[in-house]
């Protein structure tokens, strides 16, 4: 039997978040059409209706342009969109380090002090850095 998109598909959201368990599909991320080509494939076997090849290619096609008009692809080259679904965004993971308050610059325990380390004893008074004062 030949299926069309409408039969083959229930929903684009079902859909998409069918091709999201097979592939990195974020908001924002880049699509490409072979993702779409054979999600329709997987997504029709999973629903037990076998599509070939060249029929899941021009459904493809024909879900990418609905998607286009949906504003929900967004066209970056021939063969590539962009994602722009909310809906999938990436969830926000706070990181450990960067959630803990810096103390400063990192020393060393056992850092050897040298001039070029910064480490070193302050100037002696004389010497011209020490004699910068700040104009009020």
């Amino acid at each position: 039997m030949v299926y069309t998109l409408n039969m083959l598909l229930d929903t684009n959201e079902n859909f998409l978040t069918f091709l999201r368990t097979r592939a990195q599909l974020f908001h924002l991320s880049n699509v490409f059409f072979r993702d779409f080509h054979y999600g329709i494939m997987a997504y029709g076997e999973s629903k037990g209706r076998k599509t070939s090849y060249g029929k899941a290619e021009e459904l493809a096609t024909e879900l990418v342009s609905i998607l286009e008009h949906a504003d929900i692809l967004r066209p970056i080259k021939p063969g590539s969109w962009m994602l722009n679904y909310p809906e999938f965004k990436k969830p926000f993971v706070k990181s450990e380090a960067a959630s803990k308050p810096s103390s400063g610059p990192a020393v060393a325990k056992n850092a050897i002090a040298t001039p070029s380390s910064g480490l070193a004893s302050p100037s002696p008074a004389g010497s011209a850095t020490s004699s910068i004062t700040a104009v009020v």
